[in-house]
């Protein structure tokens, strides 16, 4: 049901979203929601952010009447998306699907941010994660982690490797995972999963370091080989591939997330009617099993839980980032 907010709230948002003085009682927004939510993901359609976020708001419909759109706003691995949401008016009708490249690492990479993750987002909830994958084109020689590394170390020159984005925690957790084992890397960054996928089907890069996903499709039919999973469990979606740790870098375990965040000054009682709707949408076995078709594991964590949560990883794939040694414009 549509949460109907006190007059001093309404008031509060009416004057944030012109940035002048409060419109009168009568011209203030008293119920929401009363429209659309737009909600921004900062990779294109396909990949795993897009599909994560249109399995959840199908399982909010019964809270958001009105519906939501979803749109990818790529470029800058996800800078554009966040800052288009830090501008935006806190209302509630604006919302952004972030992660810990958004959140932790661009912060690091970039030499110029529009936006301060700390600063400039009310957080809402945690919403689901995943593992990336180790995976190949057949082409290549190796059906395990351990042949994937006697192949690299034949090579003369660094093994060339999709990700999602630089700076992505698919790229940073493959460098990582390279140095472990002692082989050279070269990371080929695309503007999400999906083309990254799409270019290793077509044999353009021969191994990925990829969201699960828009993977999932492809190694059921065999057109790609799963090598390792980055969580410290395998998933349901592919129980015959091994852990990282399993396969050969015991006690690296790495796990992408995503979650919904607002712009600061949106009300509290926007925020936990969303923070919610979210939680009865993951508690739902259909969205469940949606996700989980996908390569997804639900994973709710409510506002405060998620706040402290964010902290960490910001400390955490900061530090990464920084120890990479990476800079972007």
């Amino acid at each position: 049901m549509p949460i109907r907010l006190s007059r001093r709230a309404a008031l509060a948002v009416a004057a944030l979203t012109i940035g002048a003085a409060p419109l009168p009682a009568a011209m203030a927004q008293s119920e929401y929601p009363s429209r659309p939510v737009r909600i921004l993901v900062g990779s294109p359609a396909g990949g795993a952010t897009d599909i994560t976020a249109r399995i959840v708001t199908e399982g909010m419909a019964a809270d958001f009447p009105r519906g939501f759109a979803i749109e990818p706003r790529t470029g800058a691995g996800g800078n554009l998306a966040a800052e288009t949401v830090a501008r935006a008016a806190p209302d509630g009708y604006t919302l952004l699907v972030n992660d810990a490249p958004i959140m932790a690492v661009n912060p690091v990479l970039y030499a110029r941010m529009g936006f301060d993750p700390e600063r400039d987002f009310a957080p809402i909830a945690l919403m689901a994660e995943f593992p990336f994958v180790v995976v190949v084109n057949p082409a290549v020689p190796a059906t395990t982690l351990a042949e994937f590394v006697a192949w690299a170390k034949a090579q003369p020159d660094p093994i060339l490797y999709g990700s999602p984005s630089a700076g992505s925690q698919q790229h940073l957790g493959m460098e990582q995972l390279a140095a472990r084992l002692g082989i050279r890397v070269t990371n080929v960054p695309y503007r999400g999963g999906a083309p990254a996928t799409m270019d290793l089907l077509a044999g353009q890069i021969k191994v990925g370091s990829i969201g699960l996903p828009p993977l999932v499709p492809h190694l059921r039919a065999g057109t790609l080989r799963a090598l390792a999973v980055s969580t410290g469990t395998r998933s349901p979606l592919a129980p015959d591939v091994p852990t990282i740790s399993e396969a050969g870098a015991p006690g690296l375990e790495l796990a992408v997330w995503y979650g919904m965040v607002a712009p600061r000054s949106t009300p509290e009682p926007i925020i936990r009617f969303i923070e919610a709707a979210l939680k009865r949408a993951l508690s739902r076995p259909e969205t469940v099993a949606k996700l989980a078709e996908q390569g997804l594991s639900a994973r709710f964590m409510d506002t405060a839980a998620f706040d402290a949560f964010l902290k960490a990883e910001i400390a955490s794939w900061g530090a990464a980032a920084r120890a990479s040694g990476i800079r972007l414009n």
